[in-house]
């Protein structure tokens, strides 16, 4: 029988381990290739290359407690770095754990719309431009994508570590 993963709660957590009570989402970042295609005169069709990865950015959603909001120094243009810890249970009924390290640049806050249905949810919602990303399952390191030091490492592996010892880096 295959295990069905389906999600439970999550936490978020700023980078000195203060939880952060007011979460109501979040969404962890996608990992996307930059392909291009490389084709040379003789060739009927491009073959796709591999030009890196595209830009990632995660989003979550908290209240609008200002005591919150200062945790975080929410000031765009500055650097942040947080955790997010998310349950998973599966169809065996045991609990998986999923933790998001994520650093960046917060590059929007938008205010939720201020009118007179869901009042409970009225928040502020920000957007965090990553430059450091990992991804662990239950202790083990999935993800992780650190262009400063030519990391992309999944299960483990970093597959620029050839070209990074190639340059000496």
């Amino acid at each position: 029988m295959e295990l069905t993963y389906v999600y439970s709660k999550s936490a978020l957590y700023t980078q000195d381990g203060t939880r952060i009570a007011g979460l109501q989402s979040f969404t962890p970042p996608a990992l996307a290739a930059t392909i291009g295609n490389y084709k040379t005169a003789w060739m009927d069709m491009a073959m796709p290359v591999d030009n890196g990865m595209e830009p990632m950015s995660c989003e979550f959603k908290v209240s609008a407690d200002s005591d919150v909001l200062a945790l975080f120094g929410f000031i765009p243009g500055s650097t942040t770095r947080v955790q997010a810890r998310r349950t998973y249970k599966d169809s065996n009924g045991s609990l998986h754990t999923f933790v998001d390290e994520m650093q960046g640049i917060i590059g929007t806050l938008t205010p939720d719309e201020h009118g007179s249905d869901s009042k409970e949810g009225v928040g502020m919602s920000a957007t965090l431009n990553l430059s450091y990303y990992k991804l662990t399952v239950d202790n083990k390191a999935v993800y992780e994508i650190d262009p400063q030091n030519m990391i992309r490492a999944v299960n483990g592996v970093n597959v620029l570590a050839d070209e990074k010892d190639a340059l000496l880096m």
